[in-house]
């Protein structure tokens, strides 16, 4: 999107000069914490026959308490005032039970606001920070809100919309002040002091589908891109149409939050919703 993040990751030792060529080859500004342990692996199986996905998450290193530390000091010194850091993915194996706390003050402490976009087990890391802005799926909140684990979704279609809202609703100022509840195909919830309202997704082809694994993550990337450019006067809705038509245009290709910023820019001037 013509954007450029400054990422801060761990890096396991175990086969971490590999990762380590895999990001430089695509271009990225990136800093490491080198830690004990071997770098995490998601396999993804696309189906010839359906467009049925398998995904295999591995475990990721487990780190110590120190470990956390000085990675949350050292993204809070990366952050400047004003701009959003997002936390995106698995946390690491054996994490501190309120890491998502200990990142959340130190980059409230830098002047940074945090979107934290994890599962919901991962969540229970936070206890008692309400965070800037958290973006869980439909199954993900709802997972959140029953205090379950989240590890095995079934697909359930019905009173999407409904449903959405009313998640928004629920984790709304006691995990963080402003929700955004995606739905996939079908739209996404936004819930903050001000606003709550339910948004339909753009619609695309079905012979342009490819893949959904990643949307979730380009959903994040449109919405920030926009947020951080819009922040003195921000449209809450054009913000998130920003982050649907990103993860729209991310569904058209296989690879996992692979699309084109043409693309993205045609899917929101069509317009088009379900």
């Amino acid at each position: 999107m013509g954007v450029d993040p400054h990422l801060y990751l761990m890096l396991p030792m175990h086969e971490g000069d590999f990762y380590r060529e895999l990001l430089d080859s695509e271009g990225h500004d990136v800093e490491y914490l080198e830690v004990a342990g071997e770098v995490r692996k998601a396999i993804i199986m696309n189906e010839e026959a359906s467009s049925a996905i398998t995904v295999f998450n591995g475990l990721g290193p487990d780190i110590t308490e120190k470990n956390w530390d000085e990675y949350c000091l050292a993204a809070a010194k990366k952050t400047q005032k004003g701009e959003i850091v997002l936390m995106m993915g698995s946390l690491p194996s054996n994490h501190p039970d309120n890491a998502i706390d200990r990142l959340a003050k130190t980059i409230d402490a830098a002047g940074g606001k945090l979107l934290v976009d994890t599962s919901p087990a991962a969540f229970k890391s936070r206890k008692t920070e309400i965070l800037d802005f958290i973006s869980p799926n439909l199954e993900e909140a709802e997972a959140m809100i029953s205090n379950k684990s989240g590890d095995l979704f079934v697909p359930n279609d019905e009173n999407v919309s409904k449903r959405a809202l009313a998640a928004a609703e629920a984790l709304f100022n006691k995990v963080g002040k402003n929700i955004i509840v995606t739905a996939g195909a079908h739209g996404c919830a936004f819930k903050n002091a001000d606003e709550h309202w339910w948004l339909p997704a753009f619609v695309i082809s079905p012979d342009q589908y490819k893949s959904a694994v990643g949307a979730g993550d380009s959903f994040v990337a449109g919405f920030a891109i926009y947020y951080e450019t819009h922040q003195s006067e921000t449209n809450w809705e054009e913000a998130i149409k920003y982050g649907m038509a990103t993860a729209a245009a991310s569904c058209e290709t296989y690879r996992a939050g692979g699309f084109e910023k043409s693309r993205v820019l045609e899917i929101l001037s069509g317009g088009i919703h379900e």
